[in-house]
């Protein structure tokens, strides 16, 4: 990975005439957006393969690492500095690197990360923390669902299902709902969601060209396909991008009920693939398995969560004052003057009547819903919206956290992804 910090030589600094003489004039940027602008100017003129992060214009990574004209660092596998090359230009020394690279390689020995951060529950073991299942019962069951269902039975029933409508009942067409959770795990980097989506794809009847495709070159797919994925793509990186004719033009490949279908495929995908790579979940024995077919009675039977332990002393007390600057920015008439921008816009898809809502789902809402975002995924894909909303109350009940912990999580999620909501 590359990390772009100040730039070396700007046209306001210390300019150089053999930048000048290749293109390479730039003011030094003051803003991180500005800095980001100047970054993919480079990957473009470059052709960079290898991906590229930007360093906050304050430099802090560039500070750390005193990274600044450049310098070379390898990062082992638990996460320790492996080589620290000399700074740029004259310590900048690639084969230096190569050869510490060949020498860990060749002294590695056998690492425990395959099993994870956390207990993995044998397949027996899991079935008998989980709720009475109605059908798929005692099959085999995916490693992050063996490592859950200890603390969260019921949740992660709940999670099975989705997982499984996700891959086999979803609207969508059975190869593009593939190529979406292939391009979604390549850009979280978790290479076993990589694995599942690639199987599910050749059991769809994905051609080899198809899957090098995904890899690669895609000209070989429809134009409609490459929107999807490049929408996918964009959702999962930087949702906040996406731009009206986006989502227009998709919703006029897909229709509307399949639009829904896709965010939601979106969304669920983000979350399994942090939940995996979060929680260092190993590859399954022997491959990705094939959806469970798994379905759990309702009201559940069995699957109690165990009870929790108390909170160690002084795990209780009030969280320290934030002093960064990027978040102190941020205070409530803000939040409300973008809530109000929001509220005047058109949405991207009509949303429902909540009588609409109620009748789709009648055991969810006892009355209408004035939930939006409800209202859209209940109005138009009731399938999906039920056992996601099911598993957020179900998690709710089982997880017992103190709610605000809850809304903080909440609110530095959101404000990372820049999410009105």
């Amino acid at each position: 990975m590359n990390v772009y910090v100040r730039e070396a030589h700007p046209i306001d600094g210390w300019r150089m005439a053999s930048n000048d003489k290749d293109g390479v004039a730039f003011a030094q940027p003051t803003t991180d957006q500005g800095r980001c602008e100047v970054a993919g100017k480079c990957c473009a003129s470059l052709h960079m393969t290898i991906p590229l992060v930007v360093d906050h214009v304050d430099d802090r990574v560039g500070h750390a690492y005193s990274g600044m004209p450049d310098r070379l660092y390898l990062i082992d596998r638990e996460g320790r500095v492996a080589y620290k090359g000399g700074r740029g230009p004259f310590g900048f020394k690639p084969g230096e690197l190569e050869q510490q690279i060949a020498m860990m390689l060749a002294e590695d020995k056998p690492t425990t990360t395959g099993v994870g951060r956390f207990p993995v529950l044998s397949n027996v073991a899991a079935w008998k923390m989980l709720p009475a299942a109605e059908s798929g019962a005692n099959g085999p069951l995916p490693a992050w669902a063996r490592v859950t269902a200890g603390t969260l039975p019921r949740t992660t029933a709940t999670i099975l299902e989705l997982e499984d409508l996700h891959r086999t009942k979803s609207p969508l067409d059975p190869k593009l709902r593939a190529m979406v959770r292939w391009v979604i795990a390549d850009a979280n980097r978790c290479k076993s969601s990589q694995q599942v989506a690639a199987a599910d794809l050749k059991r769809a009847g994905g051609m080899a060209e198809e899957v090098e495709a995904l890899r690669g070159d895609r000209s070989p797919l429809s134009a409609e396909t490459r929107r999807a994925l490049d929408t996918a793509r964009e959702l999962t990186r930087a949702a906040y991008k996406v731009s009206d004719d986006q989502m227009a033009a998709l919703r006029k490949d897909l229709g509307d009920p399949k639009l829904v279908a896709f965010v939601q495929l979106v969304a669920f995908a983000n979350f399994q693939d942090r939940l995996l790579l979060t929680l260092d979940v190993p590859p399954d024995a022997g491959g990705p398995l094939p959806p469970t077919g798994v379905r759990f009675q309702r009201p559940w039977v069995g699957g109690e969560a165990p009870a929790r332990p108390p909170l160690p002393a002084g795990a209780d007390r009030p969280p320290e004052k934030v002093a960064d600057a990027d978040w102190r920015a941020i205070d409530f008439p803000s939040i409300h003057k973008l809530m109000d921008g929001q509220r005047g816009r058109e949405p991207r898809i009509p949303v429902p009547a909540g009588e609409v809502v109620q009748k789709n789902c009648p055991e969810l809402f006892a009355k209408p819903s004035r939930i939006q975002w409800s209202r859209v995924c209940f109005g138009y894909s009731p399938m999906l919206a039920a056992p996601w909303t099911l598993g957020l109350r179900t998690f709710a009940e089982e997880a017992k956290q103190d709610r605000m912990f809850e809304e903080s999580l909440f609110w530095v999620v959101t404000r990372e992804l820049q999410c009105f909501y």
